[in-house]
């Protein structure tokens, strides 16, 4: 029954239900932006809003676990202070995701709290206002915290990697067709973690403490705010995701690392906090590398002359069948040379059962594919195409 409660109180935090709120703006925006471009969606489920449930609990009660056998302790006004941020963030920030930063910026502000280390801290003690302690202790968890939400990042981008092939249009400066694929996924994961003292069990007298040594602590579930916004214009996105995931899986390790050594070296919290800020930047320059790599590849996803372009495969639809990827240029269909969205169809339209295409793939090679469709609609074949421009 405890278990339950803590449960319910995990689900009574504002920043839960802002992020389940933020995941189905993005799905929704994403199937309607579909619908409105291509005809029908790509994927019309709401598949963030399903991750964000399931992925959310599985590695919510993995972390839960990692946690626990740890023994993370936090203090409850960095959690007070973290969640508060982050509800923030999604809020006035709805085109991003920025869990990292807003990880870093809490113990920026939990560390300006401190009378003993900042001047802020003892001015706001002058004036009334509840400071804070710190000590190596917690920093040290918020690292191993930290490198938590770098790993069920790179999981989730591991996991999900054929997530993020929805195309979005965009013109070039010449005013010609480009195309972007976008990654962006986020959870709210309930990871428990130790809160010293019996600071809840003043206010709710029901909820369970217990004792280790001298010490008495509680056990809440932290609402901790994990995801990643990544876009490419230029790669293949499932590449690009597993790419990215393997770099901010380096930098998960590089961050339980640093923990490992400073739990057993004599630091002082601001060298501590130093630490938290190199993997935060660390980070920053992982989703720089990933940019730069992009704008630097041979391929870009635009329109082309000869030819229809391949910009988006349907999930479960014969395009699976036909060996097809993004950025391939369909020459002929049915034997027909083909250059615009409406030659295309009108050649399938000529034989109803089955789809002959000649096809020259990324690597500039020439290849033969077919398969059947279904009877009299060559819409539902699966394949994405730039829509013809009104003249």
């Amino acid at each position: 029954m405890q278990v339950l409660k803590i449960f319910e109180l995990f689900l009574l935090q504002p920043l839960v239900w802002i992020g389940l709120l933020r995941s189905y703006l993005t799905a929704k925006r994403r199937v309607t932006y579909e619908r409105q471009n291509f005809h029908s969606a790509i994927n019309s489920q709401l598949v963030e809003v399903r991750h964000f449930f399931m992925d959310g609990c599985l590695l919510g009660i993995l972390m839960t676990i990692i946690s626990l056998a740890l023994g993370l302790v936090v203090s409850p006004v960095w959690v007070v202070l973290y969640e508060a941020l982050a509800t923030i963030s999604l809020i006035i920030l709805p085109g991003m995701l920025v869990p990292v930063t807003v990880f870093g910026l809490s113990w920026l502000g939990y560390w300006l709290m401190s009378p003993q280390l900042t001047t802020v801290g003892g001015i706001l003690q002058q004036h009334g206002i509840s400071t804070t302690s710190m000590s190596g202790n917690l920093v040290v968890n918020g690292l191993m915290l930290l490198a938590v939400v770098l790993g069920t990042t790179a999981l989730l981008l591991r996991w999900h990697d054929h997530q993020g092939r929805s195309p979005k249009l965009q013109p070039d400066q010449r005013g010609k067709r480009l195309v972007r694929y976008q990654w962006q996924q986020l959870l709210v994961l309930p990871v428990g973690v130790l809160i010293p003292g019996d600071w809840i069990h003043a206010t709710l007298s029901w909820w369970p403490v217990f004792t280790v040594g001298e010490r008495s602590f509680s056990i809440i579930l932290l609402p901790l705010l994990v995801g990643a916004s990544a876009r490419v214009y230029k790669q293949l996105p499932q590449i690009a995701w597993r790419q990215l995931a393997t770099r901010l899986g380096g930098v998960a390790v590089v961050s339980v690392i640093l923990a490992i050594v400073a739990r057993f070296a004599v630091l002082s919290p601001q060298w501590l906090l130093g630490l938290l800020a190199f993997v935060v930047v660390l980070t920053w320059v992982v989703m720089i590398q990933h940019r730069f790599d992009d704008r630097h590849q041979q391929l870009r996803f635009s329109d082309t002359e000869q030819g229809v372009r391949v910009i988006g495969l349907r999930p479960n639809t014969p395009a699976d069948k036909l060996n097809l990827d993004l950025g391939d240029v369909i020459l002929e269909c049915n034997r027909q040379p083909v250059n615009t969205e409406a030659e295309f169809y009108a050649a399938l339209l000529k034989s109803p059962t089955y789809v002959h295409l000649k096809v020259r793939n990324r690597q500039q090679e020439l290849i033969i594919t077919e398969t059947a469709i279904y009877n009299g609609a060559p819409h539902e074949l699966g394949i994405v195409l730039f829509t013809d421009q009104e003249d």
